[in-house]
């Protein structure tokens, strides 16, 4: 049986790159349209795994992002995640890198 294209290693590994490229970005795009859809409290608890209460507390005192629909409550995963990396504590060493860099730069 004769084909009417013949692909080399090279060719079939380039295609096979793009199609994974291809997949990879859609369901990136998928990713970023679902941390748009707005979530109540019970997914907002889920999905920052803490209790409902501890939410209801946070939300309280402005100390997390949220909406606000009447009596309901609102999340959006994407600023749920952004709250969870602003709370990041650095290490040690990273600290002290940062007071020695600074240092440097305003040595009197």
């Amino acid at each position: 049986m004769s084909s009417l294209f013949k692909f080399t290693d090279e060719g079939i590994e380039y295609l096979a790159k793009l199609i994974s490229d291809h997949l990879k970005d859609g369901i990136e795009v998928e990713k970023k349209i679902e941390q748009e859809i707005p979530i109540d409290i019970n997914e907002a608890s889920v999905f920052v795994k803490k209790s409902k209460f501890t939410l209801y507390g946070k939300v309280s005192r402005n100390e997390m992002p949220f909406h606000k629909r009447g009596k309901h409550l609102y999340f959006f995963k994407s600023e749920l995640i952004a709250w969870l990396k602003a709370g990041k504590r650095e290490d040690k060493s990273s600290i002290q890198n940062e007071v020695d860099e600074y240092l440097l730069k305003n040595q009197l």
